[in-house]
């Protein structure tokens, strides 16, 4: 079985887990903490998939740090790590820069929390946030999955099919149960319509599109690099200046014109993101392509 399959499946089996664990346990378990029951089988089935990983990896052979892409060490991984967080870092200014310069994000920090101190807070908090979206997420797409993959295919369909897939996983988190008795039929309706959202893909298009171009980058910037502290420091990179562009700006009201640029998934990502991030990639792939030595 291809090890993409392997992975689809582990992740299906941790949801299935979920399903029939978190109903009966939720009362006294998830509810005095505040979740609500799609939020437990997301966290559970995650939890699960957290725990069992080490023996899932060790069944795959790719239960080593150089699997995960983790090649660095002492200086370099700090040097990686600093030039990508400032390569990230700007990248995500250009973008929402050019969103505020077109008038479609308006600059407009609530009153009762604008002041230096909650400035610094929300930079440092989105800091730590994108470090650990980053580690979590590279780890699992531009690491683990791209060394397995990267076993038996090429470059581009192991790229490929990462990025649709980590693309796909951010639209297909569990509905909403509302009102219904939370039981292990209901857990299951609810993570069905969340995978099925997938399904209705026109509003998302703009923002799913966006994100397989990040993907594909990332997934590029692994490939040449040969690690993925690079791609963790990227990625942090975008998650600290997104969290302060939300805190900074306004995308409430946006006119027809300006929000077929930005999607509303999370008014970031959209077709000028793609745009941009496409060009990037394009050229990132083009100026670090290997150099061939002359025929003599």
């Amino acid at each position: 079985m291809p090890v993409f399959l392997y992975f689809l499946v582990y992740l299906f089996a941790c949801l299935g887990i979920a399903i029939v664990i978190v109903p009966p346990i939720q009362p006294w378990l998830f509810e005095p903490i505040g979740l609500e029951p799609e939020s437990s089988l997301y966290r559970f089935a995650m939890l699960s998939a957290l725990l069992g990983m080490p023996f899932f990896l060790r069944y795959l052979g790719l239960n080593s740090w150089k699997s995960a892409g983790f090649t660095l060490g002492g200086r370099a991984a700090w040097a990686a790590m600093g030039k990508g967080l400032l390569v990230g870092i700007g990248i995500m200014i250009a973008l929402t820069a050019a969103q505020w310069l077109l008038d479609i994000r308006h600059f407009a920090p609530p009153a009762h929390k604008w002041n230096p101190p909650y400035f610094v807070r929300t930079l440092f908090s989105g800091l730590i946030a994108g470090l650990a979206v980053g580690l979590i997420e590279e780890t699992f797409f531009r690491g683990l999955l791209h060394t397995g993959m990267r076993r038996s295919l090429a470059f581009w369909p192991t790229a490929t099919i990462t990025a649709l897939l980590y693309a796909a996983l951010h639209f297909m988190k569990p509905e909403s149960l509302g009102s219904a008795e939370f039981n292990s039929a209901t857990a299951l309706d609810s993570i069905l319509t969340g995978l099925g959202r997938i399904g209705d893909f026109a509003p998302i298009a703009d923002s799913f599109i966006t994100l397989v171009v990040v993907g594909l980058f990332l997934s590029m910037v692994r490939e040449r690099t040969g690690n993925i502290i690079w791609a963790i420091a990227i990625h942090a990179g975008w998650v600290m200046i997104i969290k302060l562009v939300k805190y900074l700006t306004d995308t409430s009201v946006i006119d027809g014109k300006a929000s077929f640029w930005i999607g509303s998934y999370d008014y970031i990502t959209g077709w000028m993101a793609t745009l941009w991030l496409g060009s990037i990639a394009a050229i990132y792939w083009y100026r670090t392509r290997p150099k061939v030595a002359p025929v003599d």
